[in-house]
């Protein structure tokens, strides 16, 4: 089951997560396919990115104008729009959302972002398939094991229950990637976000080194292993082996969450995975959905929401997430205000005053209401 959480609370997370992922996407767009040593000299600081640069000479996307968003932040702007609307989210709904969204000759902005940002082979090669009519239930080709589904999983985690969560970002993933462990990584990045943002509590979420509940692909748990071998090392720079990782699916969110686990800045960690190296749009995504579910969008640094290319996209995506969607089959994304004054109401009735402290309720036990 899960719990009530403060309304103005939940929509700070969501934002936190939305943004969080566009923006490290942003970033990490500049030094795609760059290793970490190359990027360091280029960067000539403390390893940390924290402005939108131009692509890098030699990157996947160079050349192209610092701040735009990738594939990445597209496939999950198509998931999002399935989870806020008030249809069943199902693999044909994915599936269609995906096929006319991001149609190559559309003049949306979802469709540009999408295919001048390097859209990788698993998903162009599924989307193929859909165009001549294949299953989506089973156009993601079973050894496609990169990060594609994982990179656009964050949205799901806005549905209620956590049960439902970790179902449909299965059904999402399975409609590009096959891979068992790849459709645990999307599956993975679902629980990690959705645990972050229904923490019943409006102190800090803290993040565990723990696999993530009902996360046990054994390849997955291999690579979770790894990542997390050394979580309480010490020393803020970036340990080797979470530096110029793997494009899978798997070994992408487990380093992933273990930098968002070394450092309680956002605007840190999501910085520095975009100097790992790599695929770094999408470890810098992942990271960022991760931080932004964590600690909210009101921590994550002004100027590089202000200066997102395309973040009245995100802002809206996230605010119908936020609202509350697919009521019409059964799933709640989130108790809107009025569920949550409704219940407050009810609490007041009770104890004839406001509630005391420590009421395990699910509203906020620090700051009254």
């Amino acid at each position: 089951m899960t719990s009530y959480v403060r309304a103005d609370r939940f929509r700070d997370r969501v934002l936190g997560a939305m943004f969080g992922a566009a923006i490290g996407d942003a970033l990490g767009s500049a030094f795609e396919f760059v290793d970490s040593a190359t990027i360091a000299r280029h960067l000539g600081n403390d390893g940390i990115v924290r402005e939108y640069h131009p692509a890098l000479s030699g990157s996947l996307l160079a050349p192209r104008a610092p701040g735009k968003p990738t594939d990445d932040t597209a496939m999950a702007l198509c998931v999002a729009g399935v989870i806020a609307s008030s249809d069943e989210p199902t693999a044909t709904a994915f599936a269609t959302s995906f096929t006319t969204q991001l149609r190559r000759n559309s003049r949306s902005r979802i469709a540009t972002m999408f295919w001048t940002g390097g859209p990788g082979g698993a998903t162009m090669r599924a989307l193929a398939r859909l165009d001549a009519g294949a299953d989506p239930a089973e156009s993601g080709a079973p050894d496609d094991g990169g990060n594609g589904a994982a990179m656009r999983a964050h949205p799901v985690a806005m549905l209620y229950t956590r049960e439902a969560a970790l179902r449909v970002a299965g059904l999402q993933a399975r409609v590009t990637h096959g891979h068992p462990a790849a459709v645990e990584a999307a599956r993975a990045v679902a629980a990690i976000v959705h645990d972050a943002l229904h923490v019943d509590a409006f102190g800090d979420v803290t993040l565990s080194a723990d696999v993530p509940d009902g996360i046990s692909e054994p390849t997955f748990l291999r690579a979770w292993k790894a990542a997390h071998a050394e979580a309480d090392s010490e020393g803020d720079a970036l340990p080797p082996h979470l530096r110029d990782v793997g494009m899978s699916g798997w070994e992408t969110v487990a380093a992933a969450h273990a930098i968002a686990m070394r450092y309680p800045d956002p605007g840190e960690a999501i910085g520095r995975a975009t100097a790992s190296g790599g695929d770094t749009d999408t470890i810098a995504s992942i990271v960022g959905t991760i931080v932004g579910a964590r600690d909210g969008f009101r921590r994550l640094p002004t100027r590089l929401v202000d200066t997102l290319v395309d973040g009245g996209l995100v802002r809206k995506s996230a605010t119908a997430l936020a609202d509350g969607g697919g009521g019409g089959f059964g799933f709640v994304v989130n108790p809107r205000a009025s569920d949550y004054d409704e219940q407050l109401r009810g609490i007041e009735e009770a104890f004839g005053r406001k509630r005391p402290r420590g009421l395990g309720l699910g509203l906020d036990q620090t700051d009254g209401y």
